[in-house]
């Protein structure tokens, strides 16, 4: 691969000041943070006082204090709402979607951080592009088609192709097309977003979304577990409705194939053989890590609105991987010689877990910079929820077989992964290297972590910071400006969980 030196722009403190209005913490002049490559991803301080009844009204009114230094003409048929809530502290956190002619720009978001009509921050990128079309050409059924054709998808579709019109920005163009999004389960499973243009039915983008590296953990090994179960009709089933959520937590089996879905069940309710073992991990480790988010930051489920957290396991025959693939948490047995059952391990379900929650909350792109984040946030969370080393693997790889982890968060280098952005790595593999290039945040996230002596608080953090402060192009700048605006909000400016933050970044290149 490719090795390129990134020269990151040197800020000073000021510029890396939060947007949270906090204990502590007066407000700074009017700066604009940017990235390494000078675009404009935040500008935070003192923006001013707007009005308005709601919070898109107010919303639209902040972006037009800005729109000079992110670049674009008006806020007014520019932009849209598309979510707000108000965070622990009333400050309301309003996601706006640039427009064209009506219709979503790919990737092009602000969010706009107020509380009673002062604005502390905005939050995002733009570029301005012309558009290519203002209406297709082409239908949506025809789109759904070429967009299958193109990427081979097959098996049994879990998530039923569905097609948007939407922009993807290309160059300085925005290329009408429609954004086709699946999931299916097979042979080979996929989930994607294809952008096809919508004139011509021509591929112009397909976003791969099915990760191909997981955590580690200490499970199906024979340690005995508690868990939650339904008797109907005679069978206990692998399903908890104990937990506050509308849905429950269901773990099913696919008998070693690539399609059809069966229940797991038990006459006794002892879950004691070895075909079992793996059912009984996945369950158990799904609770978990509910529990972890709904204890620690209040999120109830995925989606913060109590969906069912749903796991296959058995998926194919000797699959070393697993994956989450927009509905299903999905698992392989391994080889059984290079590697154990993959539901064996709580920081790989925390791991793909978070997967879903950056989807709902961020919803970071999967490819370059964006997709990195995407990786280490998971990394990240399964390291805090599972809290015992900070090796992603290790306990998954069988002795002999040829691996010892598959990451490092304390040195990545070890596994071959860049620490610091002096090691950045260019390529056009592995969708601009997202796993390789995660070293870096995940370097900055064990500076973090072990610097406070906390990883949970550590992770509030992280959680904090992909809720209300990334868009889903957020870059390894933005990530640093918006961790430092989560802790700000939660601890203050003045604390020394601020200025470790400071240093955790700075360490790994990035400010």
């Amino acid at each position: 691969m490719n090795k390129k030196l990134v020269t990151t722009l040197v800020m000073s403190s000021l510029v890396a000041s939060a947007f949270a209005m906090s204990a502590g913490a007066a407000p700074a002049d009017k700066q604009v943070l940017k990235s390494e490559t000078g675009s404009v991803h935040n500008v935070v301080g003192t923006i001013g006082k707007v009005t308005g009844a709601t919070a898109e009204a107010r919303a639209l009114n902040a972006l037009e204090k800005v729109k000079t230094d992110f670049g674009f003409d008006k806020a007014a048929g520019s932009f849209k709402a598309k979510e707000s809530h108000a965070d622990e502290n009333g400050l309301a956190h309003t996601k706006m979607i640039n427009i064209i002619n009506g219709i979503e720009v790919f990737g092009q978001q602000m969010i706009v951080h107020e509380k009673s009509g002062d604005v502390s921050g905005v939050t995002g990128s733009f570029k301005k592009l012309t558009p290519t079309a203002k209406s297709a050409t082409i239908d949506s059924v025809t789109a759904v088609s070429n967009a299958i054709a193109a990427t081979g998808a097959a098996g049994e579709f879990t998530e039923i192709p569905n097609a948007t019109l939407m922009y993807y920005p290309v160059g300085d163009q925005a290329v009408l097309t429609y954004k086709v999004s699946y999931s299916a389960l097979g042979d080979t499973p996929a989930r994607a977003d294809v952008f096809v243009n919508a004139t011509d039915g021509s591929i112009v983008k397909v976003i791969d979304k099915i990760e191909h590296v997981v955590g580690t953990g200490t499970g199906v090994l024979g340690d005995t577990k508690s868990i939650n179960t339904t008797l109907r009709s005679g069978a206990y089933y692998l399903e908890d409705t104990t937990k506050p959520m509308t849905g429950i937590v269901r773990t099913r089996d696919m008998k070693n194939r690539a399609s059809l879905i069966y229940d797991m069940t038990d006459t006794d309710n002892v879950w004691n053989t070895t075909y079992q073992r793996a059912g009984v991990d996945a369950q158990f480790y799904a609770g978990q890590v509910y529990d972890w988010y709904k204890n620690n930051v209040g999120r109830n489920s995925i989606d913060n609105n109590g969906m069912s957290l749903e796991s296959l396991v058995h998926y194919n025959k000797n699959y070393n991987n697993a994956f989450w693939n927009g509905t299903y948490m999905v698992y392989g047995d391994g080889d059984g010689v290079t590697f154990r059952a993959f539901s064996g391990a709580i920081d790989v379900i925390g791991h793909e877990l978070t997967h879903g929650v950056t989807e709902k909350t961020s919803g970071l792109i999967y490819q370059d910079q964006s997709g990195a984040l995407n990786e280490s946030w998971s990394d990240a969370m399964g390291a805090v929820i599972e809290g015992r080393n900070w090796l992603m693997g290790e306990d998954l790889c069988i002795p002999g077989g040829g691996y010892t982890a598959f990451r490092s968060m304390e040195d990545p280098t070890i596994y071959g992964d860049p620490a610091n952005m002096s090691q950045y790595v260019v390529t056009t593999s592995d969708n601009g290297g997202v796993h390789t290039n995660s070293g870096i945040p995940n370097k900055a996230f064990y500076n973090f972590a072990t610097a406070i002596g906390s990883r949970t608080i550590a992770g509030k953090v992280w959680y904090t910071a992909d809720r209300d402060y990334m868009v889903s192009n957020t870059n390894f700048s933005g990530a640093r400006a918006a961790t430092l605006s989560a802790v700000g909000a939660l601890y203050g400016t003045t604390s020394s969980y601020y200025t470790a933050l400071q240093a955790a970044w700075s360490n790994v290149g990035v400010n």
